[in-house]
């Protein structure tokens, strides 16, 4: 009853423990198969799934559950063409349409990929395994933020203690550019992953992207110290040297090639631009300056520090104090006992 109302969860959980009780029992275990099949968990389902097989006689589904079991045994092998196939056979056939869905994103088609996705999602609407893919797609190449927000939300909802879900959604919010819920959802995934580099460095990401420079860094750092071996130790240097930059200090010999290097490879860097602005501020180039910091706020509206050294330019144009002002009291929110920011609205209040 609860597998045809669409309770895969439940059911598979009743049909567990009605499993242990009658192992042998080939239509309990085709049931079992069949319910963790639906909720995407191939490696159950194939368990129970072999037992049905092998019980001696029949049972209504014994040939449905050699039918699904060889599509588990294929694993990715299967060309587009016949995932395609076997969808039209099994329309709601999950494993195959995230499979297809997998292959379109694969050959670079997004737009398939989604539909795939979605057409497993109504085969079963608690379908984790297809959620993610579809917030991570919209995130990506189908550039459809809110939707990908909308997904993440829901893979949070139904995996809320999973610390890879978890960190999943927040690295889908930072692209999406809700950058607070992705600091708040990786800071909580980093305490269940402590040793994972590639969430550290998500984690960074986002408290610097709310203003959070100093954890950025401690992040960073902690990434840069990892194993030799680690894909994230060369991003984690570049973030370091540029954040250093960013500051009154005398700027080393060598360094601005460095930020130009940094920028050419990646024009749009927040830290190498941070750290540009910050180079010809101490040249005395206010106007370059100001673009920068401009150029930075039109991607990061709320980006606390590039408000505040903006906000210091301005306190010494006349005709620029309002929006002094105004900039000044938004980097107060995520800045709130910076002696920089202080000094700049004391400067403005008199």
């Amino acid at each position: 009853m609860l597998y045809r109302q669409g309770k895969y969860q439940e059911a598979a959980e009743q049909l567990g423990q009605s499993a242990s009780k009658s192992p042998g029992k080939g239509e309990i275990q085709f049931h079992l198969g069949m319910a963790n099949y639906m909720m995407g968990r191939l490696d159950e389902a194939r368990a129970a799934l072999e037992k049905a097989v092998s019980v001696t006689g029949d049972f209504p589904g014994k040939d449905e559950a050699k039918s699904r079991l060889a599509l588990l045994s294929q694993g990715g092998d299967l060309s587009i063409p016949d995932l395609e196939k076997s969808v039209k056979e099994k329309s709601d056939d999950p494993v195959a349409l995230m499979r297809l869905g997998a292959a379109y994103a694969k050959a670079g088609t997004a737009d398939k990929a989604a539909q795939a996705y979605e057409k497993a999602l109504q085969a079963n609407p608690k379908l984790l395994e297809a959620v993610l893919p579809l917030a991570q797609l919209n995130a990506g190449p189908l550039k459809n933020n809110a939707k990908a927000l909308q997904y993440a939300k829901r893979a949070r909802d139904l995996a809320p203690a999973d610390a890879r879900v978890t960190a999943t959604a927040g690295h889908i919010a930072y692209q999406a550019g809700n950058f607070p819920w992705a600091y708040s959802l990786l800071q909580e995934s980093r305490r269940g992953l402590p040793d994972d580099l590639a969430v550290t460095r998500d984690f960074a990401w986002t408290a610097y992207s709310t203003g959070k420079t100093n954890e950025a860094q401690e992040g960073m750092r902690r990434v840069a110290n990892g194993p030799p071996a680690a894909p994230e130790r060369g991003e984690a240097a570049l973030f370091l040297a540029m954040a250093a930059l960013d500051s009154d200090d005398v700027v080393p010999p060598g360094a601005e090639n460095e930020v130009m290097k940094a920028l050419g490879a990646q024009p749009d860097y927040v830290p190498a631009l941070m750290a540009k602005a910050a180079i010809r501020l101490q040249k005395g180039d206010t106007a370059e300056a100001s673009a920068i910091y401009n150029s930075i706020l039109q991607k990061w509206p709320d980006f606390a520090p590039a408000q505040k050294r903006l906000a210091s330019i301005y306190a010494n144009e006349p005709a620029n104090a309002n929006k002094a002002y105004e900039l000044a009291n938004k980097a107060r929110r995520g800045l709130v006992d910076d002696p920089g920011l202080a000094r700049t609205l004391g400067v403005l209040s008199c």
